[in-house]
């Protein structure tokens, strides 16, 4: 190693430099890198500035310090390098930071000679960094995102504001030794500049007392307190911010510098997820999902065989996550990666193997041994089927028959344990589960079987019946998988019937048909009543609490009195449904009462008279409002005919009060709507209806005694519908 010299002096005003001595021979190109490294104004004061410039390979390191006690002049030493990578012999320029290589004063005569070796110092090197920038890892990633985004892009410049100048020694110093050497020996600085607007180094650090630069392509960061987190830092200055306070720097840079070719400054994002999983560092979401591939791929190319297992496995589950997006380009690497025994794991290939399966046929396809089909069913199929997310590895299944046998071999095993195959059955497709039916033990036609009547392919009652399994099914977990909502009445009739009572209340089944019966009781379907028979009838009734039991009998009574036409026997009935209703809960005894309502007004004319005397006789407080809501409702589409043979009902009851609630208020309520000629036929059909029921006429017959009551309601407005004469 041969190092030329230079010695000049410069006036602190910024004046033209005077040049004292130097190496012999000394190329002009070097000397004017030397004095433009300078330029920015020497260290202020008594303080020591170290000044770094490069030109491709060519670099001078310039020393400044004050050469008179007034500090109007000062004095530079340089070191010229024509080769600066080789000649630095593995140092970083700032490691020259306090060496022994700088003189203090100018040489007595013109000539310098060439240095032989350098020896670095001691208060900004390798021995000192590190304590630094862990105690700095905040500023530091944000120092060097923006060196890294400057060399990047081959642009911009990064001024610094320190205390002092040997705090500037250490920022540039981590800063540089962050970075793989190559790049690290490449950064120019300055640590202390009077002018740094005026520099041209990528880091120039200055003092409070000497603004930065607010114009142009430069980043000022303050380093005087904590700087605040940079929302656009870089993947790469955050792992290695990590990685000081881990002490694991030198050790990821070694992998840096085993990249061939040697890592540019592009490469460092992509270098940075290999750190992240390399030393198993928090994996920072990629901004797309090819930055995966492309980190694959410089393992495979660049760093072959470096990244470890461990490495590849957490390499591995970031891609599952995402999943291998583009096919072509994890065919390539993979086989790449495969033909040069990469540590590459199971779950990979098998996460690009599922892709791969209904795409192009011309990508390649690994083949896989029976062990490594069950790891990709085990760490990606079986995930995927307890996902509630679709996953298009199931929609892939049926084109590989053999990854389907591998699911069944792992199914085999986790079906074990029959909360396993409860949680599956949830969640399992019924396409997959149509790949399953049929085929291994027990286990997996219980869980296809499950899937399947689920989603309505199977018959769940015939499911739950099957005598033909080896194994006995718990049914307090599988009940609710079958049905995830209640048993229709129809299968719930079934299930009543057919099932033994210790199972169907083993399952919940039994509590849920009692529930969905009872929560219906107040206006029950028509299917609900043979349901109910069969629950009164079954074993299940001696289980349930007297008040279920009452409310079933409600309900039994409610469909029947919906469907019943009224003949002998009605009457008591009807008036045990009305005493019974008393002691009901308000759904069901309102419900009860309601159909009692709707079956007086069934009966024929002659017996709905009966009917109602009768009730209202009892339970009138209970059955009028009932009474008159159903009337409402009957009477707004019943002929003239019905109406009629009611109104001579209401007018035959012996007290005067419900003749005229009846009359006088519900009859104008349930008749608004209809017209006037619809009124004129009810009023025709009085007279016959009446003297059909023997009932006794009104004073001067029942035709004027229906207009004096149109009349009366007309005038009182409770018929508006009057004053639309004739339909008009």
């Amino acid at each position: 190693m041969a190092v030329r010299q230079l010695h000049f002096t410069a006036r602190g005003d910024g004046g033209p430099p005077w040049i004292g001595a130097m190496t012999p021979g000394t190329p002009r190109q070097l000397v004017e890198l030397a004095v433009r490294a300078g330029a920015s104004g020497p260290a202020p004061g008594n303080a020591i500035g170290l000044g770094f410039l490069s030109a491709g390979r060519v670099a001078a390191l310039v020393q400044s310090r004050c050469a008179d006690p007034a500090g109007r002049a000062h004095f530079f030493h340089a070191l010229l390098f024509d080769d600066v990578e080789r000649e630095l012999e593995g140092l970083l320029p700032i490691d020259l930071w306090g060496g022994p290589a700088w003189a203090r004063d100018p040489a007595v005569g013109p000539e310098l000679p060439e240095v032989a070796s350098l020896v670095p110092g001691d208060d900004a090197g390798p021995a000192t960094t590190p304590r630094f920038a862990a105690g700095h890892a905040a500023g530091l990633e944000r120092v060097l995102g923006a060196v890294q985004q400057a060399l990047a892009a081959g642009r911009g410049r990064l001024v610094l504001v320190v205390p002092d100048d040997r705090t500037a020694a250490l920022w540039i110093s981590a800063t540089c030794r962050s970075l793989p050497h190559p790049l690290g020996s490449a950064v120019t600085f300055t640590t202390r500049a009077a002018r740094p607007a005026e520099s041209t180094a990528l880091i120039t650090c200055t003092t409070p007392d000497a603004p930065p630069p607010t114009h142009g392509d430069v980043t000022a960061i303050d380093l005087t307190s904590t700087p605040p987190p940079d929302p656009s830092g870089t993947r790469y200055a955050s792992a290695l911010a990590q990685l000081w306070e881990r002490d694991s720097v030198p050790t990821a840079l070694r992998l840096a510098g085993e990249a061939r070719p040697a890592l540019a400054a592009a490469d460092l994002e992509v270098f940075a997820v290999l750190l992240e999983v390399a030393f198993d560092l928090p994996v920072r979401a990629p901004a797309d999902r090819d930055l995966l591939l492309t980190a694959a791929r410089m393992a495979v190319e660049r760093l072959t065989g470096r990244l470890s297992a461990a490495g590849w496995q957490r390499l591995s589950d970031q891609v599952r996550d995402s999943g291998p997006v583009d096919a072509a380009g994890w065919s390539e690497v993979l086989r790449a990666a495969r033909d040069r025994r990469e540590a590459v794991p199971a779950e990979l290939f098998g996460a690009y193997f599922i892709t791969a399966l209904s795409g192009d046929d011309r990508l390649w396809a690994p083949e896989l041994s029976a062990a490594d089909l069950d790891d990709v069913a085990e760490r990606v199929v079986v995930p995927a089927l307890a996902s509630s997310a679709p996953h298009p590895a199931l929609t892939r299944l049926a084109g590989h028959g053999a990854l389907v046998d591998a699911l069944i071999r792992v199914l085999e095993r986790r079906l074990a344990n029959p909360r396993e195959t409860a949680r599956l059955a949830t969640t399992t497709p019924p396409e997959v589960a149509r790949l399953l039916a049929g085929r291994g033990t027990d286990r997996i036609r219980l869980l296809a079987d499950l899937v399947l009547a689920r989603h309505g392919a199977l018959d769940p009652v015939r499911v739950m019946l099957d005598g033909t399994r080896t194994q006995q099914v718990d049914w307090r977990l599988f009940g609710p998988v079958l049905w995830p909502g209640d048993p229709s009445a129809e299968d719930a009739v079934r299930l009543v019937r057919q099932v033994r009572p210790g199972v169907l209340v083993d399952s919940g089944l039994a509590a849920r048909i009692v529930a969905r019966v009872l929560d219906r009781a107040g206006e029950p379907d028509p299917s609900d009543g043979r349901l109910v028979d069969e629950l009164l009838r079954s074993p299940v009734a001696g289980l349930l609490e007297q008040r279920d039991h009452t409310a079933l009998d409600a309900a039994r009574r409610i469909v029947h009195l919906r469907g019943a036409v009224p003949g002998r026997g009605s009457e008591r009935v009807l008036l045990s449904a009305l005493a019974a209703a008393n002691s009901l809960p308000d759904g069901v005894g309102h419900g009860l009462v309601a159909a009692a309502a709707s079956f007086v007004l069934r009966a024929d004319p002659a017996l709905h008279r009966d009917l109602l005397s009768r009730a209202l006789d009892e339970h009138a407080p209970v059955f009028l409002p009932a009474y008159r809501r159903a009337v409402r409702v009957e009477l707004a589409d019943a002929p003239p005919h019905r109406i009629a043979a009611v109104v001579v009902a209401w007018r035959q009851l012996e007290r005067q009060a419900y003749r005229h609630i009846l009359v006088e208020e519900t009859l104008p309520a349930a008749l608004r709507k209809r017209r006037g000629r619809f009124l004129d036929r009810v009023g025709g059909a009085l007279q016959p209806t009446g003297d059909g029921l023997g009932a006794e006429r009104p004073n001067g017959g029942w035709g004027k005694w229906w207009q004096g009551w149109r009349a009366e309601h007309e005038r009182r407005g409770l018929l508006s519908v009057f004053r639309r004469r004739d339909g008009v």
